[in-house]
């Protein structure tokens, strides 16, 4: 070993860490098929509300499609994937006298892939984040049909993340040490100015 190397810090060059590189690689996650249709009902819905339009002429059909894949998107995680790549599900039920209750489930019995997991938590966030950024931009530009099918993209995604979010003990608690952290943060600058 050469002497000038002694007491260097040797860190990876960026696309070299192969635990960053390979947490999103879902042909090595445990639920790789799962974890394929949680982001391709996703990419339907944003592909058909981006690019249909310049395929096809029909707008009525684009939106139909569009309404499909929402639903497929909704309906796959609240059913399928969040309940095989996080273990969580969640439900609501309306009772006899007319009240909804909303149960939240976790599924703690077996460990989970932290791919699988990387995967659920960053696209469904990601995708709630992208509906919402559409519905401001068409708020923004005056486009009232558009904020409709972008609006309903961002309800039901969010509807989706809430609803695991409650699930989920471990997101509880990084969002609340996120939470803390931007408070600590954000009192110091309060404080310098």
């Amino acid at each position: 070993m050469n002497s000038k190397n002694e007491g260097i810090e040797m860190k990876p060059i960026m696309g070299q860490d192969r635990e960053e590189i390979s947490q999103y690689d879902i042909t090595k996650a445990a639920h790789p098929g799962i974890c394929f249709f949680h982001i391709f009902f996703k990419f339907c819905a944003f592909f058909s509300y981006l690019f249909l339009g310049l395929i096809i002429s029909s707008t009525l059909f684009q939106y139909i499609l569009i309404m499909i894949f929402h639903a497929f998107d909704f309906y796959t995680v609240k059913n399928i994937t969040g309940k095989f790549l996080v273990g969580l599900r969640w439900y609501s039920h309306i009772t006899p006298k007319g009240d909804e209750i909303w149960k939240f489930e976790c599924f703690d019995k077996c460990k989970r892939s932290k791919i699988d997991s990387s995967v659920f938590w960053t696209f469904q966030f990601g995708a709630s984040c992208a509906w919402a950024f559409f519905v401001f931009t068409n708020v923004l530009s005056f486009e009232f049909v558009d904020i409709l099918f972008a609006g309903i993209g961002a309800s039901l995604s969010w509807i989706n993340l809430w609803g695991f979010y409650k699930c989920s003990k471990d997101q509880q608690r990084k969002m609340k040490g996120v939470q803390s952290y931007l408070t600590k943060k954000g009192l110091q600058m309060a404080v310098q100015s």
